[in-house]
Order: C-alpha cells, then sequence, then structure tokens
C-alpha cells in the first residue's frame, strides 16, 4: 500500500477523492491512484493559472482556497494536492482554513523515498521557481532527513514544454540538460522530480541521467489491483479554452466514465 503522508493509504482513502494541480501534471498521480477502491475521483486542472511555478505564495493561497471549496462543493474532504507548488507554498494555510479536510501532499513521501534509496546522501531536486523559492524540501530535509544534503534547481521551462503538444524531443532534451548539469556535478545519485509535471520526463531525463536512481510523487505509488467496478472521473477546469484533448492525452485510463466541467 502507498504511504503518502504517513497516515492515509490506497485502502483507507474513501469512495470520494479531489485531486488538483494547475494542469495536467496531476494526471500522473491520478493513474495511479485509480487503481484504489474509489467510486468517484474529481481532478481539478486549474488552468487559468497556469502555471503555478511562476506565481506568488499570495495568489497560491488564494487558488487554493477556491479549489478547495470547489472541490467541497462536490461533496468531498479528502483532497490530493498533487501539485509539489502548491504543497510548499500553501499548504499549511490549507490545512488551518479548512480543518475538517485531509491533504496529501507530495513532498515528504519523495523526500522519505529518497532518503531509502540513496547510497551517498546527495539528492538533487528539480522544481518550479516557485517550489525552489520556498525552500520546502530543504526545510523538511533537514526536520525529517537530517543526514541528506539536497541541491535544488529550479526549471522554468519545463512545465511549458510539457503542457505543450508543439514541443520537440529535442527541446525538452536541451532545457533538461541545462537544468541537470549543475546538479550532475554535486555527484548527486538520486534525483527528487518536484513537480508532478516532470514525471511525464522520465524518459529524456533517464537518457541524460541514466545512472541516478529518479524518485517522482507517483513512483511512490504502489500499485495495487484494480477494482471490480471502476469509478467514475470529473474533470474540471477552469480556463476558459477546451482542455479535454490535454487530459485525454496525458490520462492512461480512458475506459472509466469521464465527464469534463467548467469552474
Amino acid at each position: 500500500m502507498i504511504d503518502l503522508q504517513s497516515t492515509v493509504t490506497l485502502a483507507t482513502l474513501p469512495k470520494k477523492v479531489g485531486i488538483f494541480d494547475s494542469g495536467i501534471g496531476g494526471l500522473s498521480i491520478l493513474n495511479k491512484l485509480v487503481n484504489a477502491p474509489v467510486s468517484e475521483f474529481v481532478y481539478i486542472a486549474d488552468t487559468a493559472y497556469l502555471p503555478y511555478g511562476t506565481k506568488s505564495r499570495k495568489v497560491l493561497i488564494e487558488r487554493g482556497r477556491v479549489v478547495t471549496q470547489t472541490l467541497l462543493s462536490y461533496g468531498i474532504d479528502t483532497i490530493v494536492i498533487a501539485c509539489h507548488t502548491s504543497s510548499a507554498n500553501c499548504l499549511e494555510a490549507l490545512k488551518k482554513e479548512f480543518p475538517d479536510v485531509t491533504f496529501i501532499d507530495m513532498l515528504l513521501p519523495t523526500l522519505y523515498q529518497a532518503q531509502a534509496i540513496t547510497r551517498n546522501n546527495k539528492v538533487g531536486v528539480i522544481a518550479t521557481e516557485a517550489t525552489i523559492a520556498s525552500q520546502a524540501h530543504k526545510k523538511l530535509a533537514a526536520m525529517h532527513i537530517p543526514g541528506v544534503t539536497l541541491f535544488d534547481q529550479a526549471c522554468p521551462l519545463l512545465v511549458p514544454l510539457i503542457e505543450s503538444f508543439s514541443s520537440t524531443y529535442e527541446e525538452k532534451i536541451k532545457a533538461l540538460n541545462e537544468y541537470l548539469t549543475p546538479l550532475i556535478t554535486h555527484n548527486i545519485d538520486t534525483l527528487i522530480l518536484g513537480c508532478t509535471h516532470y514525471a511525464f520526463l522520465e524518459k529524456e531525463i533517464r537518457a541524460l541521467a541514466p545512472d541516478i536512481a529518479l524518485v517522482s510523487a507517483s513512483s511512490c505509488i504502489e500499485q495495487i489491483q484494480p477494482p471490480h467496478t471502476k469509478g467514475t472521473i470529473t474533470i474540471v477546469t477552469s480556463g476558459c479554452q477546451n482542455y479535454s484533448d490535454s487530459i485525454l492525452h496525458f490520462l492512461a485510463d480512458k475506459e472509466r466514465t469521464i465527464t469534463f466541467k467548467k469552474f
């Protein structure tokens, strides 16, 4: 079973679960969670504010509040913050404002997994500008995995490249090479993908750094047998554009009943 937050496992998830991100990144989490015995998932892609990584902490907290209120309107009280930027900047504020909601974040699980697999205690973190600026990974590492040294790198180009259907493999490799080179010089042996979008770049990252172990929030989720009856998925977006093509491109399980809505 997964232990995303030391207390919540797939087996103990409620029948309705909310998940949110600014775009398609959180689908890397949903693609693993769909095997849980959950009857309904509501996934919010807050595309009007995509990407979260360039937004201020004030904006991120306000969007977290709006998204949480929207998920509450669907009768959901367990929310997976499938975004490291939101986890780093607004998790504590949301917990205080919505004490009856169970929030599952992305930060600690990846740090614990990195600690478990690193051999030299040198771990890299790639993430959005807002996540790196928050220093959340380093603060949590100092408290929970003090023997591990973190080296971090902001990667502002990656989310736009992943979200764009027109970006090429070569463009992704060029950007990744720029971001990974400084970390590799620190002799890291483990790399945390500190943005859920980055799970969709694992092939390219492994091509550039084949000897470095990769840790992502989605890799922290242990596969289980799918339930006999598959639950529904409601996709809710905030932007004015039609985002269904992007969702369906990255959504692994398209056999479920999928409904698209706006908020």
